[in-house]
């Protein structure tokens, strides 16, 4: 019921139509009273004029429910919780309904993320309760695995738990100790983490008890205490090669690098060498800006798992070597691509030799099952990229979507994607060819991964070729080396049509653009430009600064010489994050430290809002920004970029070009000190980018979904037809797909 359709006497009492909050109540009271039918279709009426409106999708949801319908409610209980995750009710809705459909596994991973949250209190206790007895040996979180490694490397993957049982006042605490380890070889993680925190009451100077509770804490959630338990660990046991690495490990989670690595190199002279401590030391090295030194680490690592099937741990120092190459200047397209090539043929293996005959059914018109595979569905830069096509996707009558979640965090954007799938998949603890069965046992047509080379991949699983079509997009701005990869999505902008093709093992195919952009919906109003009030330029930089190698030193030092009233701000420092050697690197160029501004690492508001002290931005080399170049164009700063030869420096000319703003595109570095010096000397049309930044955005593909979605539905439909043809595959732009 909309306001125009309520009673003319309703109207009368009012001077103006109720609000979508009001006719939710009202649809509520007629929830209570029982007429669900007049509730449901007034909560229809409110998500058709507002399809996120919190209370009417938790209402509605609810309501779907008591109706013996949670398949139906799930969703919208899932968009009531994304849009106000500090609601517990909306926790609750989103528990029952799970547990009325039997997702025991999810029910109780969304268990865990509440209470993360601090969602506490004597309902979700009780429900708590109710999960167990359903199924009493639920899993306990595992260990977050990132490329640098679970922390805690002493834990079996899986847990089941069991009453705990306190230790008898008898024993030993050696004998205490035996227990401990025994209960963590037994995988009864909740045993543990209770036996080991008595430890440390009773015993607290020995070690053992400390270092288990940090670990499990650490799983947890609980960085602070875990933090904490594992330092007193290492000091009680000091030669313990274990406990350094967990340590050590955990200090590169909070960015303290140059802590962590004392950590780890006293780890590995103790100890010996494995592939996650030497990748953890990598991770450390190119963090400080000692890429050289790190990729030695890398493949050192490798050359330790060389003679192993391909692990978790060994793909994440493959995928750190690559990307240490592709922010290497030293490192040319063809060398880069040669090592892609490589690690693809080491991750394939033996897999190539096992490809299935697919027994998809080949009718080119029929609707298609099309996977989504990637560790990043949570806040992550890449779902301000995929979340705007899934949300077109998602009604499309030739398409039912599938993800595979490779991630175990849940938090608020997690929810809303799940509401975008038709399916839902936690495959963490899948192994490859465990994911590459489920793939197949989906009857999946096209499965797209969005990681690529990069943290909580699954390529692996690709590399068995579960789906007859396998296609990369967006995580990974380059080739994955996998023969087994038939597509590479890209544009116009960023891969130039016939200059990149040599450099990708799989077909180029062109979208409009390659993605759309979201940005931050509290993104802070556009001011005047700083340098019309200040009278000096101020460039900057919001790269991470494992980017910002002597190359880029070089190359912004010399517009700094050639524009020497202007400074630099250099953003999103981490706390712990030693600033000497940077500074004396710009000294060693003629910078000196007062033309330097260095600000902390901040929350996204503060960060985009910082965006109003900059003029204009400066793009590392070779590996350009991506995210925060589209970020800082929405806040009316472009970024002076350098494209390169490699996909990775081109992202810079592939968002610039989009909005066509060549004049920040230069072709060499004489190219981009001429192109910045003019732009400090024409402030005035400077100030005119900035003032049309984002209409000039509004105008572009980047911003136009719906036109996206359109180019990537003709595209796969263009290619499952070539497959249905037994054709194979082959470079095109969507625009002149042939879909009919």
């Amino acid at each position: 019921m909309s306001p125009m359709s309520m009673p003319a006497s309703e109207l009368s009492q009012n001077s103006q139509p109720p609000s979508l909050d009001e006719l939710c109540e009202k649809a509520a009271n007629l929830q209570v009273a029982g007429r669900l039918d007049l509730a449901e279709g007034i909560y229809r009426e409110i998500l058709a004029a507002q399809p996120r409106h919190a209370a009417a999708n938790y209402c509605f949801g609810i309501l779907l429910v008591h109706v013996k319908r949670p398949a139906d409610g799930l969703p919208h209980l899932l968009a009531a919780l994304s849009g106000s995750p500090q609601v517990p009710d909306y926790w609750l809705g989103c528990l029952e309904a799970l547990l009325l459909l039997n997702k025991i596994e999810e029910a109780g991973q969304l268990l865990a993320s509440a209470r993360q949250n601090a969602i506490a209190g004597s309902a979700i206790e009780e429900f708590a309760k109710r999960l167990e007895a359903q199924r009493p040996a639920l899993a306990l979180p595992l260990p977050a695995a990132t490329k640098s490694g679970a922390p805690a490397d002493i834990l079996p993957k899986n847990s089941a738990p069991a009453p705990v049982s306190r230790p008898a006042k008898t024993l030993s605490p050696r004998q205490h100790e035996n227990q401990l380890n025994e209960l963590i070889e037994q995988t009864r993680f909740v045993e543990a983490l209770a036996l080991a925190r008595q430890l440390t009451e009773r015993y607290p100077k020995r070690g053992l008890g400390w270092k288990v509770v940090g670990a499990l804490l650490w799983a947890e959630g609980d960085q602070a205490n875990a933090l904490a338990a594992m330092r007193t660990a290492v000091r009680l046991m000091p030669q313990d090669a274990e406990g350094l690495r967990n340590l050590g490990s955990v200090l590169i989670k909070v960015e303290s690098f140059e802590e962590s690595e004392r950590y780890l190199r006293r780890s590995l002279h103790i100890g010996a060498a494995s592939v996650p401590l030497l990748t953890d030391l990598g991770n450390c090295c190119i963090s400080l800006g000692r890429n050289t030194e790190a990729q030695a680490l890398y493949r050192r690592a490798i050359a330790l798992s060389a003679q192993e099937p391909v692990t978790t741990e060994s793909d994440w120092a493959h995928a750190n070597l690559l990307m240490a190459l592709s922010q290497d200047p030293a490192v040319d397209a063809d060398t880069l691509f040669a090592e892609h090539c490589r690690i693809g043929a080491h991750i394939e293996g033996r897999a190539r030799q096992s490809w299935p005959r697919h027994a998809n059914d080949p009718d080119p018109d029929r609707r298609l099952q099309v996977g989504f595979v990637s560790g990043d569905f949570c806040n992550h830069s890449v779902t301000n990229f995929i979340e705007p096509v899934l949300a077109r996707l998602q009604n499309s009558p030739d398409f039912e979507l599938h993800a595979y979640c490779n991630n175990d965090q849940t938090d608020a954007v997690t929810l809303r994607l799940r509401g975008y799938m038709q399916h839902w998949r936690q495959v963490r603890s899948l192994s490859a060819q465990q994911l590459a069965d489920q793939i197949m046992v989906d009857k999946i047509d096209l499965l797209i991964d969005l990681s690529g080379h990069t943290a909580l991949n699954r390529l692996p699983a690709f590399a068995y070729k579960p789906a007859p079509l396998q296609i990369s997009w967006i995580g990974y701005p380059g080739t994955t080396g996998l023969r087994a990869m038939d597509y590479y999505l890209a544009d116009r902008h960023f891969l130039p049509p016939g200059q990149f093709d040599r450099f990708f093992t799989e077909k180029l195919v062109y979208l409009p653009a390659n993605a759309p952009f979201q940005p931050h919906v509290m993104s802070p109003p556009l001011n005047a430009l700083p340098a019309l009030e200040t009278g000096s330029v101020c460039f900057g930089s919001f790269n991470r600064l494992s980017k910002i190698n002597a190359t880029t030193i070089d190359l912004w030092s010399q517009l700094l010489r050639a524009v020497p009233t202007a400074n630099l701000l250099i953003a999103g420092v981490p706390p712990h994050y030693p600033q000497a050697p940077l500074i004396d690197q710009f000294a060693a160029m003629g910078i000196a430290r007062e033309r330097l501004v260095f600000h902390p690492r901040c929350g996204t508001e503060a960060y985009l809002a910082l965006h109003h002290h900059v003029d204009l931005c400066l793009d590392a080399f070779p590996y350009n920004g991506g995210t925060t170049t589209h970020h800082a164009i929405w806040m009316g700063v472009p970024t002076l970029t350098l494209a390169g030869r490699t996909p990775a420096a081109r992202q810079g000319a592939a968002i610039l070009g989009q909005l066509e703003l060549d004049g920040f595109i230069a072709a060499n570095a004489e190219d981009f000190v001429a192109k910045g010096v003019y732009w400090a000397n024409n402030l005035v049309e400077l100030a005119k980018v900035r003032a049309d930044s984002r209409g000039r955005c509004e105008r572009s593909p980047v911003r136009r979904p719906d036109c996206i979605a359109a180019g990537l539905e003709r595209a796969l439909r263009h290619m499952w037809r070539r497959w249905c043809g037994n054709l194979p595959a082959e470079s095109f732009h969507s625009a002149a797909a042939s879909v009919g």
